[in-house]
């Protein structure tokens, strides 16, 4: 079967490997009609996770069971199913209590697994034609439809980005009337954007730089902020407070209120400098979260950080470590929320959202392509360039 393989730093190779097979009775094949490419797998792509020769990329599948283990129950051979990109058990001590990110029996000795993933057990990639699916009664999210139907794109961001949109607005406890502050508009984000005016905030700012970003968190129904022109804090606190002023006596004797009460980082460690947004600034976004967020408010840290970075900025960053304004997030008393997306915990009542109509989270996938297209995919992607937003690969074309 063919699959994307990763052969060095910026260099992916469409290649034929061994077919997936059944490996245990729990097991199901899955195979693939979309795999989308996500900013982790850029990590992957650029060598910050190491070297990883061979590795089958990916971890974001939609697809058809093509076949069953013999001790799977619930999923049939041509069931549509999505995959959540964290394996899980179901029964372990971590998955019972909702935390499914941190499965204790899907990679020994160590509390999380996923597809295509350094350091997260050896199952393999997604950008691929079939994929084995551990664990399938716990795994698969069973889907209505047909392949390539118009839910396609919805259904695929139910294997990470919409779950882990919607996990940065649990972290940062959203709710009706929210204002809300985002960093970061990648899928990651665009989707807090989104999952946070579906729980009702009443405004929500995401700060980019990219213009097709930015351009698509408008489209979403939040307000776009452009760091290229100014510190993104005034941007936001100047833009709150001319409304606040409109209104008169409304918030009157409000005055330090005037920031946001959530806050989300969907960048991670590789934040940019917002003086020179060619240079990585990892902890950019921490300082500007703790000055833009309103006291007793509540931050979310959903983009990734690594424990160590192959190609780090300086010597607190090799380590995975910043500079946290701690004293500023105290002093205000901040509620911090940070980790993985426990998928599970989400997949199946935002699949009944989409189902229902109420949710289409596919708006923000930008190209579908060829599974043969996937190098120059992920350099386009990588660079930001041609509107790259989100991209799914499809390997039946």
């Amino acid at each position: 079967m063919k699959a994307v393989v990763w052969r060095g730093d910026m260099t992916l190779n469409l290649e034929s490997v061994e077919d997936a097979r059944i490996e245990a009775p729990t097991d199901v094949l899955m195979r693939v009609t979309s795999s989308a490419i996500c900013g982790t797998d850029l990590h992957i792509y650029e060598g910050r996770m190491g070297e990883v020769n061979g590795l089958v990329i990916g971890h974001e599948p939609l697809g058809v069971v093509a076949e069953v283990g013999p001790a799977v129950a619930s999923i049939k051979q041509r069931d549509r199913i999505v995959v959540p990109t964290h394996i899980c058990c179901g029964f372990c001590y971590n998955c019972v209590r909702g935390y499914s990110a941190s499965c204790l029996m899907s990679n020994p000795g160590s509390a999380g697994a996923a597809y295509g993933y350094p350091g997260m057990g050896t199952y393999r990639g997604a950008q691929t034609e079939l994929v084995r699916i551990p664990f399938a009664d716990a795994n698969c999210l069973r889907l209505p439809g047909e392949p390539g139907d118009d839910l396609e794109h919805d259904f695929v961001l139910l294997a990470d980005a919409f779950p882990t949109g919607y996990h940065a607005t649990e972290l940062a406890q959203v709710s009706t009337g929210d204002s809300v502050a985002i960093f970061g508009a990648g899928a990651i984000g665009l989707l807090a954007a989104y999952a946070s005016l579906l729980r009702g905030a009443s405004e929500v700012f995401v700060v980019d730089y990219i213009p097709e970003r930015l351009a698509k968190a408008g489209e979403l129904g939040a307000s776009p902020i452009d760091f290229r022109l100014g510190d993104p804090v005034e941007q936001i606190l100047e833009q709150r407070g001319r409304k606040r002023k409109r209104a008169g006596s409304t918030w009157r004797g409000e005055d330090s209120m005037g920031g946001v009460n959530c806050g989300i980082d969907a960048i991670g460690f590789q934040a940019r400098d917002r003086a020179n947004p060619e240079r990585e600034k990892p902890d950019q976004v921490i300082h500007d979260l703790a000055r833009v967020i309103n006291p007793n408010g509540r931050l979310a840290i959903a983009g990734v950080f690594l424990p160590n970075d192959a190609k780090p900025v300086g010597e607190l960053a090799k380590h995975g470590d910043l500079a946290v304004p701690w004293q500023t997030l105290f002093k205000k008393s901040i509620t911090i929320g940070m980790g993985r997306d426990n998928d599970e915990r989400y997949n199946t009542q935002l699949r009944d959202m989409i189902i229902a109509g109420r949710a289409r989270p596919g708006q923000i996938v930008s190209h579908r392509l060829p599974l043969s297209q996937a190098p120059e995919a992920f350099k386009k992607f990588d660079t930001r360039t041609d509107g790259y937003i989100k991209v799914v690969l499809d390997p039946a074309i």
